[in-house]
């Protein structure tokens, strides 16, 4: 057998790299299009592959519904920047708009099952920079828990990210406390403001004790 029967072509080698890059590619998030055309670009982006090479791929990610929504591009090709057609398209069809994520972030979202520390990532992605922190932070602590809330007001941290931090650790600390306190009898109004105080008052001692390990640390 030869060399040249051993080595395969540069098409085919050309063929298999593209193979190997679309199988890294999910396919397409019809409800975060940014973000997987982030994802897909981080992919595509170290290859140098060719504007229809990228095209193409693109196009493989796509199911019948989102086909649909660009079916005149499809049918009848750019003659150029056909990648960059495609994604002005999906993003102007799947995207939501400013006002729709404004809206979500003051009417519709709340805490669920996430830690507060994603709560508030997930508000910042709404607001798209559009609120200041300080406006941010009273929306976001709306939503918290009235313990949480009475710990984060007699704190003298203000950075958005340690706060929520803060935040995670306290909800962390009360999780075991409801649920011991939930396991007896019925309590009346004034145990309960009790109960409430005393964990304002132990979590108050852990936040005081972190931020002076934070500023000690900072020292270093």
């Amino acid at each position: 057998m030869t060399s040249e029967n051993r080595t395969p072509s540069a098409s085919t080698a050309s063929e298999l790299a593209t193979v190997t890059v679309s199988s890294r590619i999910p396919e397409f998030w019809c409800d975060q299009a940014r973000l997987w055309f982030v994802q897909c670009e981080a992919i595509l982006t170290p290859q140098k592959l060719s504007d229809e090479a990228k095209f193409n791929l693109v196009v493989t990610k796509l199911g019948k519904d989102v086909i649909q929504q660009v079916r005149n591009i499809l049918l009848q090709q750019p003659q150029t920047k056909k990648y960059d057609t495609l994604k002005s398209r999906l993003l102007a069809v799947y995207e939501e708009s400013e006002n729709r994520q404004l809206q979500k972030l003051l009417s519709e979202i709340d805490l669920g099952d996430e830690k507060l520390s994603q709560l508030l990532r997930r508000m910042r992605d709404l607001a798209r920079r559009k609120i200041p922190d300080e406006t941010l932070s009273i929306m976001w602590q709306c939503h918290l828990p009235a313990a949480v809330r009475s710990v984060l007001a007699v704190t003298d941290v203000k950075d958005l990210e340690n706060l929520a931090t803060i935040a995670d650790k306290i909800m962390e600390n009360t999780r075991p406390i409801q649920i011991a306190e939930v396991s007896r009898k019925p309590s009346t109004s004034a145990d309960n403001l009790s109960v409430l105080q005393a964990q304002v008052a132990q979590l108050s001692l852990q936040v005081m004790e972190l931020q002076n390990i934070q500023r000690f640390q900072h020292k270093k």
